[in-house]
């Protein structure tokens, strides 16, 4: 068990007077407390402070070391005499024209014109510019994008019909974008892109149809259903690369707002058509030539009428099936039924369609930047 310390009563009123060495002797195994320990701690804990504010000490020499010269550099411009300033007013003032507030007429209408020349803009063709245009318009494709005699139009269990089949495509809407570098002010070359979204439609001639039987007779001319027909998508993109060339501003100064220009390049046009009858899009080289007509509106605007003739040759892939039905289950073949030279017909598949030759006439009106 522990000692009890000994209690001491100073009857004088002062404060006992413990010697360390006593207590120490007097509880020799206390829980818990250790004086060299906590000697130890105060030790450290000092040291700790000590430290801490050595480094605060550090910190603001460092900072006033910063801001002082600052400070002094603030305070020798705000010392700087004012004539540094109406001397530099003085030389800038020289480079710019001056006006008088008291004038005469005379010198009052000079100074008015040499301050419009020094904003005044005059329209002309500039060198060096980059052009970007977005117009819209529309594509001619009212003209025959297919055609094949005497192939299979209609499948039922029961009758298989076919005739003389022609595609044509309708009017459509196009957008176009141009980025283009005019290298001399009288000729640029620019790169286009351009689509179209339009509907394209069947059209069904000298129908025949017979039963699926053997020897069955075949019949003439039979009534064309609602859906025989197809009328379905038909888009188109179109890029490449053209020069134009402004005739009119090959010499002189290229002044004036109107500028027509004469263009023409070469570039590569898809076709996509939602068909039975054609396996994937096709393509063709697009060679195209045209006029337009370019208006400055402001220095960095310009207006754009431009209409172009294009040139194609396109050849479409026959699909490997006419129609699935049953869920797939039943595949019919794409056939046509050309007449033998004894009137007999001779089914067989079709393996080739034929190219077309078309001339698709482009229109388009934008809105030009030159920077």
């Amino acid at each position: 068990m522990t000692k009890p310390l000994p209690l001491i009563i100073d009857t004088q009123g002062t404060a006992p007077e413990i010697n360390p060495l006593d207590f120490q002797a007097a509880s020799p195994q206390a829980p818990g407390f250790n004086p060299d320990r906590s000697r130890f701690m105060i030790r450290n804990t000092l040291s700790a402070f000590q430290k801490m504010a050595l480094a605060l000490i550090c910190l603001f020499a460092i900072s006033l070391s910063v801001l002082m010269p600052y400070s002094a550099l603030a305070q020798d411009q705000a010392s700087e005499p004012e004539t540094s300033d109406s001397e530099a007013s003085d030389s800038e003032t020289t480079d710019r024209p001056t006006f008088k507030l008291l004038r005469d007429d005379e010198t009052a209408a000079a100074d008015l014109a040499a301050a419009d020349d020094v904003d005044a803009w005059i329209p002309a063709l500039r060198k060096g510019t980059i052009d970007i245009s977005l117009g819209v318009g529309f594509l001619n494709l009212d003209t025959t994008l297919l055609q094949h005699d005497q192939i299979i139009y209609k499948y039922t269990t029961e009758t298989t019909s076919w005739g003389d089949v022609e595609f044509k495509g309708e009017k459509a809407f196009s957008p176009t974008m141009r980025i283009g570098y005019n290298f001399t002010g009288w000729l640029a070359i620019e790169g286009w892109m351009s689509m179209s979204v339009s509907k394209y439609e069947s059209i069904i001639t000298n129908r025949h149809s017979r039963k699926n039987e053997p020897n069955a007779p075949i019949v003439d001319d039979p009534p064309l259903g609602e859906f025989d027909a197809e009328k379905r998508s038909l888009i188109t993109l179109q890029t490449g690369l053209n020069a134009l060339i402004y005739p009119f501003d090959i010499v002189g100064d290229r002044s004036g707002r109107l500028h027509p220009y004469v263009t023409g390049g070469a570039g590569n046009m898809w076709y996509s058509m939602n068909s039975n009858y054609v396996k994937d899009m096709t393509s063709s080289i697009d060679l195209n030539a045209g006029l337009g007509l370019l208006f400055l509106a402001d220095r960095n605007i310009s207006l754009r009428l431009e209409l172009l003739i294009r040139k194609n040759d396109i050849e479409w892939t026959p699909a490997d099936y006419f129609a699935e039905l049953n869920e797939g289950t039943t595949l019919v073949p794409l056939d046509e039924f050309p007449v033998s030279d004894d009137g007999s017909i001779d089914q067989k598949p079709v393996t080739k369609y034929e190219s077309n030759a078309m001339s698709l006439i482009h229109f388009s009106i934008g809105v030009q930047g030159s920077f």
